[in-house]
C-alpha cells in the first residue's frame, strides 16, 4: 500500500462521471504548486482524469472516489481510489494503460481493503526553463 503523507490533498466525491472535473481541478491546482510545466499540468489533469473514469469503471455503484495528491521529492504523486468487489486489481485496460502511461510514465495499480488503487508519480521537466 501507498503511504501517503498527511500533507497530500484530498478530494473525495460520489463515484459519478459528473464529478470528475472536481478531479482535475483541483489537480491542475496541485501540480501547479508543484512547478510543473505548463504541458505537465495538462498532462496531469488527463492522467487524473482517465484513473478516476477507470476507478469509477470499476467502482460499486453509490460509492466514494478518493483522489490524493502531494509533492514529494521533486515529483508530484497521485493516488485515485475506489471501493470495488474484485477479489484481484482489475487490469488496465489497453487504451488506460497506454494514455496514463503515455502521460506519467510507471502506473501501479493494486487492491487493498477493497478498494481499487491507482498511483503514478511525475516529476518536473527540467529540460524547460520555467
Amino acid at each position: 500500500m501507498i503511504d501517503v503523507p498527511n500533507e497530500a490533498v484530498e478530494v473525495g466525491f460520489p463515484a459519478d462521471t459528473a464529478n470528475m472535473s472536481i478531479a482535475r481541478t483541483v489537480a491542475a491546482a496541485v501540480a501547479a504548486r508543484a512547478d510543473l510545466t505548463i504541458d505537465q499540468i495538462e498532462d496531469v489533469r488527463l492522467a487524473v482524469d482517465e484513473a478516476v473514469a477507470y476507478v469509477i469503471t470499476h467502482a460499486n455503484h453509490e460509492t466514494r472516489v478518493r483522489c490524493r495528491m502531494w509533492v514529494a521529492d521533486g515529483s508530484l504523486h497521485a493516488v485515485v481510489s475506489g471501493p470495488t468487489g474484485a477479489t484481484a486489481p482489475p487490469e488496465l485496460a489497453p487504451f488506460s494503460l497506454t494514455v496514463l502511461t503515455a502521460l506519467v510514465g510507471d502506473v501501479d495499480t493494486d487492491l487493498h481493503d477493497g478498494d481499487l488503487v491507482i498511483h503514478w508519480s511525475l516529476a518536473r521537466d527540467h529540460s524547460v526553463n520555467a
